[in-house]
């Protein structure tokens, strides 16, 4: 696995803990200061890059496989992977919601949630982005299965059917406006979304890195990585101007994957060509918190309504000044340590045995090409 990546999806992972966070240190009234009023802005879109990371991934660790055989061992592999992870969360959040919310579980269709089928309300509100990674493991299976010479060019010719949908789909059809997307079928919704533009765009930049560009040196990645990250901030203040900070609703996922994905791919290709050259994030915190980064977007948002349930807003809220943000802030970081305790001692048995009884072994993961020199 690449270090970078590695890093790359903690970071996305605690973007999102932030922006929930955030929710709650608001309901408190006290001031926010300027590292959440930033995670306001820009906190969810670490969903956007989840999204290009898991195109990536898919596309990296299947570069040289074909046929139905290695389409159904990806796929085996990628259901171990999810519900391993998931089925734990899941068992927790009903007596949590028996507790906090028995109203909301009264319609709670819990054998859908389950399997992760489209269904409302959800059990984990999170768990919606893992409706459409199930989709994403359905359509790469099928991608595996049948191509493999021609795989580039099957996902290039997707990628703009996708554009040209995407584009009819808000200004001609204008499918995603208010009242009319209430009424879009949950097919179209998760199978021909904008979000897929990022899967896609991830899995093609897989291609793009699994050789060296003869021209392209270490500055070159490093110039790539600011512009990244300007861009990703540039979205947080195109958001709060024209959106309103609300970019993350489904009425303008359109100009979210717009504003937020293509920075994602920048983001990603940079962090992938400076671990080629051996620039990368410290190795075991990257591997240990990073792999834990499942387990913080699941686990934080059953953390936060049990402490909202406990009454820890209200505590937090009373000590004031700059004392209240700074017990969210740490709150995070006992997230963060609680979710890689859960990745290591549960998750990482929890999948070994998903994969033994599945019969699936690891994935065969080619070697990126060394760019000691040039990246």
């Amino acid at each position: 696995m690449l270090i970078n990546i590695q890093f790359l999806r903690l970071v996305a992972a605690m973007l999102v803990v932030f922006y929930h966070t955030s929710s709650h240190l608001r309901s408190t009234g006290a001031d926010h200061g300027i590292f959440f009023q930033i995670n306001d802005a820009v906190g969810f879109a670490g969903v956007d890059i989840f999204f290009v990371i898991s195109g990536f991934i898919m596309a990296h660790t299947s570069l040289n496989a074909s046929g139905l055989a290695s389409g159904w061992s990806f796929l085996r592999r990628r259901f171990a992977r999810i519900y391993s992870g998931y089925w734990p969360f899941f068992f927790l959040a009903i007596p949590l919601f028996y507790w906090v919310n028995p109203v909301l579980m009264q319609d709670m269709d819990l054998l859908k949630n389950f399997f992760l089928w489209p269904v409302f309300p959800l059990l984990i509100a999170v768990s919606w982005t893992l409706i459409f990674e199930m989709f994403f493991y359905l359509l790469f299976t099928v991608v595996i299965s049948l191509t493999e010479p021609r795989r580039l060019f099957v996902l290039y010719s997707l990628f703009v059917a996708m554009v040209i949908w995407s584009i009819y789909s808000q200004f001609v059809r204008t499918a995603y406006a208010p009242g009319h997307l209430e009424y879009m079928s949950k097919a179209e919704y998760y199978m021909v979304s904008p979000y897929l533009l990022e899967f896609l765009g991830g899995a093609i930049a897989a291609y793009w890195l699994s050789k060296p560009l003869q021209k392209a040196r270490v500055p070159t990645a490093w110039f790539l990585l600011v512009l990244g990250s300007a861009l990703f901030l540039a979205g947080g203040w195109i958001n709060l101007n024209y959106f309103g900070g609300n970019i993350e609703e489904g009425y303008t996922v359109f100009y979210r994957v717009l504003v937020f994905g293509i920075p994602s791919v920048i983001l990603l290709s940079a962090l992938t060509r400076l671990d080629q050259a051996g620039l990368r994030a410290p190795a075991r915190f990257s591997l240990l918190a990073g792999g834990a980064s499942y387990a913080i977007y699941l686990s934080h948002t059953l953390i936060l309504v049990a402490l909202q349930k406990l009454g820890f807003n209200e505590f937090a809220a009373g000590w004031g000044g700059f004392v209240t943000p700074l017990i969210y802030l740490l709150l995070t970081l006992a997230v963060l340590a609680y979710s890689v305790a859960h990745y290591h001692w549960v998750e990482r048995p929890l999948h070994r045995a998903f994969k033994r009884t599945l019969r699936v072994g690891r994935a065969p993961e080619p070697a990126l090409p060394n760019a000691q020199n040039r990246v």
